[in-house]
């Protein structure tokens, strides 16, 4: 099933320092959770919506990553692709698309996982645009 997962910033508010991320499935919030693994993830950036957060300060769902749900269980016992986990972040002021921790913009990657501390992504692919 195509799901789409995003950081609650919400619940982040309570705790800074722990991840919670909001899950999404045909336009509804089926559930909150500390942790996700999407396969054949994209990043999605609302331009509209990321420079209304940059014009007005509000806080608003800009961006999320979008990919087939697995079950971390089965990703880790017999999925998980090859390759070192790298860190994803989103920042709407700072960039138009999601960063690996270097500052290379990316659009896609093989699985993303996120945890508590982050998401990170297996393979990441990088925009060709940037």
């Amino acid at each position: 099933m195509i799901t789409d997962v995003y950081r609650n910033l919400n619940k982040a508010r309570r705790e800074p320092a722990r991840h919670v991320w909001s899950v999404r499935s045909g336009g509804r919030v089926t559930g909150h959770t500390e942790y996700a693994v999407l396969t054949g993830a994209v990043f999605k950036v609302a331009e509209s919506t990321r420079q209304r957060v940059i014009d007005k300060g509000q806080r608003a769902v800009c961006a999320f990553v979008r990919g087939t749900a697995i079950s971390s269980t089965t990703f880790w016992l017999h999925s998980a692709p090859t390759g070192e986990l790298q860190r994803v972040t989103f920042n709407p002021f700072r960039c138009g698309s999601f960063t690996l921790a270097d500052g290379t913009p990316i659009d896609s990657a093989e699985a993303v996982v996120f945890t508590t501390t982050g998401a990170y992504a297996i393979n990441p692919h990088r925009s060709t645009d940037a």
